[in-house]
């Protein structure tokens, strides 16, 4: 195996889940060639073997039975092995699954069965490969493809170059081929033999609740998210932008044993109103330390780009941040840190995009017209089309398979609704080539034929997708920062605080009349009235393209023999053109984002390029 960096933070490991047979031990000597810890089955076999830090996990042992906790979690060992049932120490995870806050893999082993699950949002996630014979899961794909020397399968390479964002199911699937993605909210089960199969043990709430009494439940959700992470006190670190959720986050840590210190990124363009609203917030924390972190002080944007794709196991759209992310983790780890918290989730949990008109139509037919003329004029829609996106009844497999017919660029502002199953249709960027089109039609229809949708109503659906995806982003991002020494923790996306947000009226949740009203109900006793008032939003395209041009060399050579050209699924001289240009007119710049993201990702993971065959040549087939 590859050598894995020795794990000193929360975060930055790895652990591999393996059957309790005697045909194990064969996996358990590959993956253990790396491993610094191991945890035993009852009988004496390697259960868990990994890298992780020393207060990363709680085991508890109950008769013949192990449960494992790896995670932030309120539970020691003796009010976990409380709450398992020593007859059905497996079927004791639904009770865990839905009752502690924090984030965290839950693990069982009694009687040669198994249990492994991550959490429901997806933040924390689990992989399966059949290693040395046996099903090992693993919360990291990379782990298992070097175990099973796995190749990477371009027809997956296509599909990451597809934006704005991956269809269900197709998003989490990773890129080598023998390595599969449990899905988020299910449980991988493996029997003495070494077999697995999966199983749900999570689904979305109903939306049926009203704001008021949803908002109780999100405020009592959230402080018990931010509560765990200070209950153990020291220094811990929050954003504060100065935004309602971020500083939602810092009013509530403030309450905690913990002290706090607050920090406020400076951006270049001063229509960013973040500081001034973050000193204000600042103003009523009077026992927080509030730091200004000027961002011209931090490496530019795409710094670091060529390796960008280390690390990660999968593309990582968050690339061209990861230097200044983790240079933000050091600073605040020299100051005392020891976990920083991040409002990354609330804009995907608190607020329904647009295709909740097409669900509310249907079950509040005037409340939705209302919405939706305050919609057309804010996002310029067409009405017919509109109308006629309303009227669309297919299922989620049919929407999915039609997509397949037209993949070109949406240019911006075009006055499309966006009523389908996710807002914006998948497309490919002008510089695709016909190979890599062709592979993605054929995933795309394959995969309609069996694709069910996240929830049965295209509002709820989409919002569960965003989270999905939300939380790909984020956990990448929590390695980054875990490197560096800090590990960054996500609140919104605790499976309390999500299910408390799904469970509130589609209309109530989301309207274009009010700010996040949901939140601002949520924290009316918690965050002075004046500061959620706030209906501005930081913006930094300035940075970004200030690190287009400082970094402009660094791009020049990333994409001087690009490997995407050499697997045949871009046309290298439209990639640079639009890349050396500052971008296409009209063209969204995530849309490049996630073509570097691809092409980082294999520079660090793909070996030299002859050892990929290109996709439509023989070998690739």
């Amino acid at each position: 195996m590859s050598v894995m960096p020795e794990c000193t933070t929360p975060g930055s490991g790895w652990f591999a889940v393996l059957p309790d047979c005697d045909a194990a031990r064969a996996a358990a000597a590959v993956l253990g060639e790396e491993a610094t810890r191991t945890v035993e089955h009852a009988s004496g076999r390697p259960w868990l073997v990994g890298q992780w830090a020393e207060d990363e996990t709680v085991v508890a042992t109950v008769g013949d039975a192990r449960v494992a906790v790896v995670g932030l979690s309120p539970l020691t060992e003796p009010r976990l092995a409380a709450l398992v049932r020593e007859d059905d120490a497996l079927g004791s995870l639904d009770r865990l699954g839905t009752g502690p806050v924090g984030g965290c893999h839950l693990l069982a082993s009694q009687s040669g069965r198994l249990r492994s699950q991550g959490t429901a949002s997806g933040l924390r996630r689990l992989f399966s490969a059949r290693v040395a014979g046996v099903v090992v899961a693993c919360d990291r794909a990379d782990v298992l493809a070097t175990a099973i020397d796995a190749g990477i399968d371009e027809r997956l390479v296509a599909l990451r170059l597809v934006d704005p964002l991956i269809p269900h199911p197709l998003a989490e699937r990773p890129l080598w081929r023998g390595v599969s993605a449990v899905p988020a909210g299910t449980a991988l089960l493996t029997d003495a033999d070494g077999s697995a199969r999966t199983r749900r043990w999570w689904q979305a709430p109903e939306p049926e609740l009203p704001l008021a009494e949803g908002a109780e439940r999100l405020a009592e959700a959230l402080a018990d998210a931010v509560a765990v992470r200070t209950a153990g006190g020291g220094v811990i670190s929050s954003d504060l932008s100065g935004g309602l959720d971020s500083t939602s986050l810092c009013f509530l840590a403030a309450r905690g044993p913990a002290r706090l210190l607050a920090l406020t990124l400076a951006g270049a363009d001063p229509a960013n109103d973040d500081l001034s609203w973050a000193r204000r917030a600042a103003a009523h924390l009077s026992d927080t330390d509030h730091h200004v972190l000027p961002m011209d002080e931090l490496p530019p944007h795409y710094t670091g780009v060529l390796r960008a794709g280390e690390g990660v196991d999968e593309p990582f759209t968050g690339g061209r941040v990861r230097a200044p992310f983790a240079e933000t983790a050091r600073r605040l780890a020299g100051l005392g840190s020891r976990l920083h918290l991040s409002g990354e989730g609330a804009d995907q949990i608190l607020s329904a995009r647009p295709p909740y008109l097409h669900t509310t139509f249907r079950t509040r037919p005037r409340t939705a017209l209302t919405h939706l003329r305050a919609t057309l004029s804010a996002q310029r829609w067409h009405p017919l089309p509109t109308l006629r996106a309303l009227a669309d009844s297919r299922s989620y497999g049919r929407w999915l398979a039609d997509t397949a017919r037209d993949l070109s660029p949406v240019l911006a502002l075009d006055g499309s609704p966006a009523l389908g199953w996710q807002m914006l249709r998948p497309q490919l960027p002008p510089w695709a080539s016909p190979d890599a089109a062709a592979a993605v039609r054929e995933l795309l229809r394959q995969t309609a034929i069996e694709a069910e949708p996240l929830a049965p109503t295209r509002g709820q659906h989409e919002v569960l997708w965003s989270v999905r995806n939300g939380t790909r982003l984020a956990r990448q991002l929590t390695r980054v920062t875990s490197e560096a020494g800090l590990p960054t923790h996500y609140p919104f996306y605790d499976d309390r605080v999500v299910e408390a947000a799904l469970s509130v009226r589609l209309h109530e949740r989301t309207t274009p009349f009010a700010y996040k009203p949901l939140l601002v109900r949520a924290m009316r006793e918690a965050v002075p009235a004046e500061l959620l008032a706030r209906r501005t939003k930081g913006e930094y395209s300035a940075e970004m393209q200030s690190g287009l041009r400082t970094r402009r060399a660094d791009l020049a050579e990333l994409l001087d023999q690009p490997l995407l050209a050499t697997l045949g699924l871009v046309d290298a001289d439209a990639l640079r053109r639009a890349c050396l240009s500052m971008f296409p007119p009209r063209l969204s710049p995530v849309t490049l984002e996630a073509t570097l993201a691809v092409e980082t990702w294999l520079r660090a993971h793909a070996g030299p390029a002859s050892a990929t065959p290109a996709l439509g040549s023989e070998a690739a087939a």
